[in-house]
């Protein structure tokens, strides 16, 4: 094809999928903004700011419901157009039918605040953002409903009047702003403002809600010194002043915050209805002693000692039992070798794993490494495994069982270091690394990410092209095309976006259950290459291929910001600890699931290819060989598989990206731009004739470069305590990670070493 024809194509396709991409972000603006309920929370904030003054003017209801300016004609057009708000030049004054509507959000947020603490048990910090969704789904048919369950409270949990169908407010004991109490004089706090709700969870984040005893220390310019329990902080007096509080009564604390080796008296039994009767019978009493002796496996629930007995309580009901705070006290457990007491749990865990609950909660779980696994059955890695079956046969499956040993390793230390952190590596990279430092990562990891994104986006065309005859150009369109439609996804929900992408994963690993039922492999060969370690003449070059190309630093970037779907740096060790132990299990099960995608792909090949069947080690020979040697279903099943391996990794790949930008530099570009930034370098690439299966090494060659500056920062971090607290790496945790840092960043160099001067 002429050149100038290729420029011309590739400038309309440019053009058009500008209009495209532009018209899309059109489309989906009202879903990302939520229109109705931004709307919803502005009136609210024009309620609060018309009870101290109206009218109320433009700027104060910007800076009070922290609108964008650019967005507050859209905002207040909504508003008028329900007839809740009048709006004359600058000023905005709140009508009736606005007024109703507004108490009737505040009531069911509050209600539903309520439902969330004392039924759910969810953490004081947590309510505002959950009740917040909710409360715009929530009809006042509905609100009374909930209130009705609940007893119809008056105040929720931050000590906030709950306002009655009619709009009725009953205002308690509020006490004073902690601006005014006294130093030295110990007071409770009754009472925190939740807005903004940034400030809100900064306070209840440093332990101010409501219950904490406090003791003002000492006032300097322009901030307030406090003790809030054993913590000294310091509040500028704007964050005082949303801290209400009065003398303090006997303190109590919920049988849920205490740790695992404290005990502690019963002060009362809240709600006993949540509780079983037999635990009642068993001691569970007011003045009894109750201590906390264990956690289950996965976090809840714990085991309490209370007259002898041992019970299980979950956390709703340990919600429900307040401690006397002044007899709370360590107990001494019996220790146990930390290597001894992880196989207890281990077995514990496997002997629970066929309980329902214990299965239907994994299962809730299962996604983040799920999406993780698709970087290591991508098509980058099939032409590894693809030469390894066609000139060694079987033996060499014991190298993917190693790789994948590692895999695990260092990926798990990844989803350690988002729990215990709430940030993404490239985020605390940026946070402990000078700036020119992180700046410097960014750029190899953006090059790293560019390129694989590249090879995985080539290796759907190329599905496309063996599946349906369609030429490499617009089988590239196509794909672009799917992938962003899969991306869509992610504004209907996270949850959605993983179950499409498990669904190709599932589809990769039938379509090699079809492949290996048509080449029917040697079993006892498949053992063999799998327990005995041989490395036959040649294959050193190849071994290091498979191993050098199985931990991937967009995946350990990736995977450290998508556990945080799972957990907040906020919650409790006890939850963090609970959220890494389900990490491990959906690593282990994903990451398995990819080696037994990758040793399909080299039984397959050691099946059909061995003896010197397969000359050109590339996708399309491999495709063109095993047609005629197995029939055209296998064919088809291989090329299925390359399709799907293709646009799943592709569009982890583009997550990928967006999490490295966001956190090296702080800066977010739209999800629609950066499938835009991969896409043209393809359709140039295709449109100039370059060999597939060019790309595909020079993909792994880019990440072999930039696998130093994500694995040896993801070790650092992960054994320092001061960043990962009681989530600190063990002593042996931290050997096997340098040791296994060691290796595959040797085996890498080789890689180098050995695409280059092959290529030379």
């Amino acid at each position: 094809m002429n050149i100038y024809w290729v420029v011309a194509v590739l400038v309309l396709i440019v053009i058009i999928q500008t209009i495209l991409i532009f018209l899309l972000w059109r489309r989906s603006k009202r879903v990302v903004l939520g229109l109705d309920e931004v709307a919803e929370d502005a009136l609210k904030a024009l309620y609060h700011l018309s009870r101290q003054k109206s009218p109320v003017t433009r700027r104060e209801l910007i800076r009070g419901a922290e609108i964008h300016p650019d967005r507050f004609p859209m905002i207040v057009e909504e508003m008028m157009r329900r007839k809740w708000i009048f709006m004359d030049g600058e000023n905005l004054t709140l009508l009736p039918a606005g007024e109703r509507r507004a108490v009737e959000l505040i009531r069911a947020h509050r209600l539903w605040e309520r439902y969330l603490a004392d039924k759910e048990g969810l953490a004081l910090h947590d309510l505002h953002e959950e009740a917040m969704r909710r409360e715009h789904l929530t009809s006042p048919e509905e609100a009374d409903r909930l209130a009705a369950e609940l007893g119809n409270p008056r105040f929720d949990p931050h000590g906030d009047p709950i306002p009655s169908r009619e709009g009725l407010l009953t205002y308690g004991e509020k006490g004073v702003p902690l601006t005014r109490w006294p130093e030295k004089q110990i007071a409770q706090v009754t009472h925190v403002e939740d807005e903004p709700p940034a400030l809100f969870s900064q306070l209840a984040l440093l332990g101010l809600t409501p219950g904490a005893q406090v003791e003002i220390d000492e006032r300097e310019p322009g901030r307030i010194l406090l003790w809030s329990g054993r913590k000294r902080i310091a509040l500028s007096p704007a964050a005082a002043d949303c801290v209400f509080v009065i003398p303090q009564p006997p303190q109590q604390v919920a049988l849920s915050e205490i740790e695992i080796g404290q005990s502690g008296r019963i002060l009362r039994l809240g709600d006993t209805q949540a509780l079983d009767p037999m635990l009642i019978n068993a001691g569970l009493r007011e003045g009894s002693e109750i201590a906390a002796i264990r956690a289950d496996p996965l976090g809840d629930p714990v085991y309490y000692r209370v007259n002898g007995a041992t019970i299980p309580l979950k956390r709703v009901q340990a919600n429900q039992i307040q401690l006397d705070a002044g007899t709370i006290r360590e107990i001494p457990l019996p220790q146990k070798p930390w290597l001894q007491e992880e196989f207890e749990r281990l077995k514990e865990l496997m002997l629970r794993y066929g309980s329902g609950p214990v299965l239907k909660r994994a299962f809730l779980f299962f996604g983040p490494a799920f999406l993780i696994s698709v970087g290591y059955m991508d098509p980058g890695n099939w032409g590894t495994d693809i030469e390894g079956g066609a000139r060694f046969g079987y033996r060499l499956l014991w190298v993917i069982l190693l790789a994948n040993l590692m895999a695990i390793l260092m990926q798990t230390l990844s989803a350690k270091l988002g729990i215990a952190t709430g940030k993404s590596l490239p985020e605390v990279c940026r946070d402990h690394y000078p700036k020119w430092l992180s700046v410097m990562l960014w750029v190899t990891a953006e090059l790293a990410a560019i390129a694989t994104d590249l090879a995985e986006f080539l290796g759907g065309a190329v599905g496309f092209y063996l599946l349906f005859g369609i030429p490499l150009f617009p089988a590239a369109l196509l794909t672009g095309g799917i992938i962003s439609l899969i991306l869509l996804l992610e504004h209907y929900g996270f949850r959605k976006l993983e179950m499409v992408i498990i669904g190709l994963i599932a589809v990769i690993g039938l379509m090699y259950m079809v492949e290996i039922w048509f080449s029917r492999p040697d079993w006892s060969q498949i053992a063999r290459g799998l327990l005995i370690p041989t490395l036959p003449d040649g294959a050193l070059l190849v071994a290091v291929g498979i191993i050098g190309a199985t931990v991937m630093p967009h995946n350990l970037y990736l995977h450290s910001a998508l556990i945080q779907t799972r957990v907040r740096a906020s919650d409790s060790l006890r939850r963090k600890q609970s959220v890494y132990r389900l990490a491990i299990l959906d690593s282990v099960v994903a990451l398995n699931g990819a080696f037994l995608v990758n040793s399909a792909i080299l039984i397959m090949s050691a099946a059909a290819f061995s003896g010197g069947r397969l000359h050109e080690y590339s996708l399309e020979s491999a495709h063109q060989t095993l047609t005629p040697l197995l029939g055209p279903l296998a064919g088809t099943a291989f090329a299925i598989a390359l399709l799907a391996s293709g646009l799943s990794s592709s569009t982890t790949a583009t997550m990928a990206g967006q999490v490295i930008m966001e956190g090296f530099i702080n800066h977010h570009i739209n999800v629609w731009l950066r499938r835009a930034i991969t896409m043209i370098p393809s359709l140039i690439i295709i449109g100039l004739g370059l060999n597939p299966l060019t790309i595909l090494i020079l993909s792994q060659v880019s990440l072999s470069f930039q696998l130093p500056f994500a694995m040896i920062p993801l070790v650092l971090f992960t054994s320092n305590r001061k960043i990962m607290g009681e989530l600190t790496n063990r002593p042996f945790t931290t050997l096997q990670a340098w040791i296994t840092t060691a290796i595959i960043l040797t085996l890498n160099i080789l890689l180098l070493v050995q695409t280059f001067s092959s290529g030379g």
